[in-house]
């Protein structure tokens, strides 16, 4: 009894007990009391759970519908460009070399079909004319020997084989004047600039005169817009040069690569949605009327085509498209995207278990159509999913996990 009262065990002793109530001093209010609360929370608040007290939910103004069973149009988001319609686009070039005099058709000029775009001038030309006019001249003359042959032949006058001698020489003489004809035909010259080509301009003398026109209009071939030109007056050109492009622009084309495995879902005639980035309110119309034979390789993809009515003159060539194409309807599970949040990757609905009390469910969402969203996992019908409020709930459940990783 006297070793345990020893004056070294009293000091020992009191150093101890004076050693555990500074530790009890300085541990902080909130750990002492956290195992407990830890504990009753773990028993009440499941994860994924949120839970508001009927103020906050008031605050909150949650709202929830019933996952339903019902009509889906099967939409796909494709990616385009737009260029002219190649069925209406003209790439006018000169058939004649030769030097460009004067441009009548600018930039965006409306054209018809056959107005000039510009005049050219070739030497060429003249002298295609310059033929014709010979052979033209050579016919007359072979024309009126021959009507002289045939009359003296019916009057005895000269032997058949004379006759026939000046007959073959007409009809030469014909075939030579129709072949320099048409040769101005296909140089571009109608009959009307041919006809001209025979009245008669006065001159200084007695007498009068054709003369050789060695300018020509360039034409266009079809009706529409001036989108392109590349000729300046005074340019010395070539033949079969592209000199303007004139297109339709009523109507364009929209290129779009469709993914492999959307290829089952798109057939042609399909109706299409079309969208660009500078006109975000505008929505044009389309329908698919062709899609490619085989698939790249590299990229997995099939090429598509869209007509696009762009009849208003909105749309430009050259401009990036998202393409919305309706490929049928079917029945599935949906909510409204509104329902659906996503974080790390992970896309997740909050079923209203009670009032007051929602829970986190992961879903595998599917196609998106009119505002809903396909549901392929994680639901079933009728379950109760908020649809208004779910950043609140969202920033709610965030908070906790924070807050849970911060304690621990």
């Amino acid at each position: 009894m006297r070793n345990i009262l020893s004056p070294q065990r009293i000091l020992i002793g009191i150093g101890v007990l004076a050693l555990v109530v500074l530790i009890w001093f300085f541990i902080p209010a909130g750990s002492k009391k956290k195992g407990p609360e830890k504990d009753h929370g773990q028993e009440s608040h499941k994860p994924g759970q949120v839970k508001l007290d009927s103020e906050a939910l008031e605050r909150a103004k949650i709202g929830a519908a019933s996952a339903t069973v019902g009509p889906m149009a099967n939409k796909v988001l494709l990616t385009g460009e737009l260029v002219f319609n190649e069925e209406k686009t003209a790439r006018v070039s000169s058939r004649l070399s030769g030097r460009v005099v004067k441009i009548i058709a600018d930039y965006g000029a409306e054209v018809k079909k056959g107005d000039a775009l510009a005049v050219i001038d070739s030497v060429e030309l003249g002298q295609a004319q310059a033929t014709f006019l010979q052979s033209v001249a050579g016919y007359n003359v072979a024309q009126k020997a021959f009507e002289r042959a045939r009359l003296l032949w019916q009057e005895k006058a000269i032997s058949q084989a004379e006759f026939l001698e000046r007959k073959s020489k007409f009809e030469l003489a014909q075939a030579e004047r129709d072949y320099a004809e048409n040769r101005l035909h296909l140089l571009g010259l109608s009959d009307a600039d041919i006809g001209r080509m025979f009245k008669p301009k006065p001159r200084k003398g007695p007498s009068f005169h054709v003369e050789v026109d060695t300018t020509f209009p360039l034409r266009s071939p079809i009706a529409g817009r001036v989108v392109d030109r590349k000729v300046t007056p005074g340019l010395v050109i070539k033949a079969e040069e592209e000199l303007f492009v004139v297109a339709d622009t009523a109507t364009l084309w929209c290129f779009v690569q469709i993914p492999e495995k959307d290829l089952p879902l798109i057939n042609p005639g399909c109706m299409s949605a079309i969208r660009v980035s500078s006109l975000p309110q505008e929505e044009f119309t389309g329908c698919i009327d062709y899609i490619a034979a085989m698939v790249d390789k590299a990229s997995r993809m099939t090429r598509a085509r869209v007509r696009v009515d762009n009849s208003r003159g909105l749309l430009k060539a050259g401009m990036f498209a998202t393409i919305s194409v309706t490929a049928g309807v079917r029945t599935a599970l949906n909510v409204p995207e509104a329902a659906v949040a996503a974080s790390g990757g992970e896309q997740y609905v909050f079923i209203e278990q009670e009032p007051g009390l929602f829970l986190k469910r992961a879903i595998k969402p599917g196609l998106k159509a009119g505002g809903r969203v396909e549901v392929l996992e994680g639901l079933k019908e009728g379950e109760r999913v908020v649809v208004e409020g779910v950043f609140i709930l969202k920033s709610e459940l965030e908070k906790e996990s924070l807050e849970a990783e911060h304690g621990h």
